[in-house]
């Protein structure tokens, strides 16, 4: 077989959104950030939204275009027709998915070892092996998951808001320790915490009217989790100092224990597993089934068999395998620190070519059937799209020249 079965609505796609984006970033980053800017922290997680959203408006159209699991390989390809830079882009995406998985694992094994004494490498393989297994169930199982361990995450999030509340008042949003260049450089970090968005269209061929709805599902998605992620910076530096939350290693568990208690710490702190388990678990997910997309028939990035599809469970489980083993070598790097920043910056390079191809496919192909068009726009020209481009090239340069 090589048709995946068509399981998620709107409602499914948003969540899977949402779990993709919210993922684990957002539990560990905000302390990093909160240190290099102070209460400003509001703003910085603004200006990531509105970066994060200029390049996923691109993603939305180009999905409505092309609603195929290959999603960025097939959007460089009608564009640019050049093989080598179409198959760069899928196995810049591949090395990522592998690589954040891998990352993601370790930071699970970490949360876990500090309430049991487990060794951080076998634990975060464990994982991996696990996700994997679902991934390989079907698409009906993972979503099912997907959608509660999201929930999870959601409530860690709405409890942090919720306790921090009346407090509110006290946030002092103007303090810039840094300058104009922590707020920028706050943005930098904070963005990871949303690029989960360009994995949403690799699930277009399981989405039902996948035209209209995954791109719906891009745009609800980053909306959603920027409401969620502005109030949650808000609340930390409402009840905790932003010094403090710099040095944290588990900042908004430190922020639930100033305004609830142990308990709180140790409620944000178990959330934290689910949110870890549910963002490795979406990695896998999108990313064999970009493996699934770019070694059919007609592409041959990969060896043909990564695209067949298994006869009763649906899923394509040659790729989910290769993944989940793709992703085993770099858990046992321990760290993968700079692994995971260098991926991040290949993931940006592919941002570039993805809003290029928008750009380029405006005037190729101008009369194309289009289930959702960027808004603002100077004839055929995207501004959205040129705004993302001229971004992702300048958070690049911000690493470069930061690193």
């Amino acid at each position: 077989m090589t048709e995946l079965r068509r399981e998620l609505g709107l409602s499914e796609a948003v969540v899977y959104g949402v779990g993709l984006i919210l993922g684990a970033g957002i539990y560990a980053i905000i302390g990093e950030a909160t240190g290099l800017t102070g209460g400003s922290i509001v703003f910085s997680f603004v200006l990531a939204a509105v970066i994060a959203a200029l390049t996923g408006l691109s993603y939305a159209e180009l999905s409505s275009l092309f609603p195929q699991a290959e999603g960025d390989y097939i959007y460089v390809r009608e564009a640019f027709d050049r093989e080598l830079l179409s198959d760069v882009t899928a196995a810049g995406r591949l090395l990522m998915g592998v690589i954040s998985s891998a990352a993601v694992a370790l930071a699970f094994a970490g949360y876990l070892s500090s309430f049991v004494d487990v060794p951080v490498v076998p634990v975060a393989l464990l994982l991996v092996v696990a996700t994997a297994a679902v991934n390989y169930w079907g698409i009906e199982l993972s979503t099912k998951i997907n959608v509660v361990f999201t929930a999870i995450e959601v409530l860690g999030l709405l409890i942090v808001i919720w306790i921090a509340r009346g407090s509110w008042g006290s946030a002092q949003v103007f303090q810039t320790p840094n300058g104009l260049f922590g707020v920028v450089h706050a943005s930098f970090l904070i963005f990871f915490a949303y690029i989960g968005f360009g994995s949403i269209v690799n699930v277009a061929e399981e989405t039902e009217n996948a035209t209209v709805t995954i791109p719906r599902a891009i745009v609800l998605a980053i909306g959603i989790t920027t409401v969620l992620y502005v109030l949650v910076g808000l609340s930390a530096v409402s009840l905790v100092d932003w010094q403090v939350l710099g040095q944290s290693p588990s900042p908004l568990a430190e922020v639930a224990r100033i305004g609830w208690g142990p308990t709180g710490s140790t409620v944000l702190a178990v959330i934290a597993l689910f949110a870890t388990t549910n963002t490795v678990l979406v990695l896998q997910i999108s990313t064999s089934r970009l493996l699934y997309g770019v070694s059919k028939s007609e592409y041959q990035v990969f060896p043909e068999i990564f695209s067949r599809v298994h006869p009763s469970r649906q899923s394509p489980h040659y790729a989910v395998a290769l993944v989940g083993l793709g992703t085993l070598p770099f858990v046992f790097l321990g760290d993968v620190g700079l692994v995971a920043g260098l991926a991040n910056v290949m993931l940006l390079v592919v941002f570039v070519i993805v809003n290029g191809a928008l750009l380029k496919l405006r005037f190729s192909r101008p009369d194309a059937d289009r289930g959702f068009r960027t808004p603002l726009n100077v004839g055929r020209v995207s501004l959205t799209a040129v705004g993302g481009l001229l971004s992702s090239v300048a958070l690049v340069g911000f690493y470069v020249t930061t690193w």
